[in-house]
């Protein structure tokens, strides 16, 4: 069938749905062979170039995907969705100052767009400059003010930079927006446990759990803390419990090493 509709169309849009549901069906060769023909049939549309970018991206063919979104370029040299592209490759490739620049550049000619502040954000994020990434995401904010990964990832900077108000204020705002979000739920309770309020923590932590109940960083952290509660009143609450609620995420992730080590911890106490 799908033969049949390459040999009898020549309809760029015909080639363009099929190689999105190849790409979809990650069928890159048949993906590849549509977008190759859209360089026969729109060779000056910069969208030909970037879609068949991409599929070389899949493939882990990098340095090729790069030269297609330099070519969409030569085409429109203020392509952001090029720039923004071979930022993404420089940054895949380990070179994370050419990555930034890239995204610059998508900033400076279009600065009211998201994608290029969040990926520079999220590129300083990963590389423990909380400062830049701030100052990008708080970018983000305040041209969209209901993104919610800028306002959820900024909460976390706050909480690693100590400054709880103003992360409890973040993830209060997710939720607002999210209520289903488990990993802003967890963070929320991370927030209650780190000042000390255990039992907030606690029904935070359960809260994330109604929504997700195999997310492993809650159900450890949920863990952790009635820990703390056994600690200070045995009474509260059945060791046994929180020994099965450990058992419970290594059986699905034998290898959590936190998990480990506070089950040493129970059994040492």
């Amino acid at each position: 069938m799908k033969n049949n509709i390459i040999q009898d169309t020549n309809s760029p849009e015909d080639y363009v749905k099929l190689g999105f549901i190849h790409l979809e069906n990650k069928d890159y060769d048949e993906a590849l062979k549509c977008f190759q023909k859209m360089t026969e049939l729109e060779p000056d549309n910069p969208k030909t170039f970037i879609n068949l970018g991409h599929i070389y991206e899949k493939i882990d063919m990098l340095d090729t995907a790069k030269k297609c979104y330099e070519k969409a370029l030569k085409i429109k040299d203020d392509n952001i969705e090029a720039i923004i592209n071979i930022g993404h490759i420089f940054k895949l490739q380990g070179d994370y100052h050419n990555a930034v620049d890239q995204y610059r550049k998508a900033i400076g000619i279009a600065p009211q767009a998201v994608e290029p502040h969040f990926c520079l954000a999220t590129l300083y994020d990963k590389h423990d400059m909380y400062d830049e990434a701030a100052e990008e995401y708080e970018n983000i904010i305040s041209i969209n003010p209901k993104h919610t990964k800028a306002i959820h990832y900024l909460g976390r900077i706050h909480f690693q930079y100590g400054d709880y108000g103003e992360a409890l204020k973040s993830f209060q705002n997710v939720l607002k927006l999210e209520p289903e979000n488990t990993d802003a739920w967890n963070d929320l309770g991370s927030v209650y446990e780190i000042t000390n309020n255990v039992i907030q923590a606690i029904s935070t932590y359960r809260k994330a759990l109604v929504v997700n109940p195999s997310h492993e960083e809650t159900n450890f952290n949920l863990a952790n803390a009635y820990f703390s509660l056994y600690l200070s009143n045995p009474n509260i609450v059945k060791i046994e419990d929180i020994i099965k609620r450990l058992n419970f995420v290594l059986s699905r992730n034998p290898h959590n090493e936190k998990v480990q080590r506070l089950l040493n911890k129970i059994k040492g106490s």
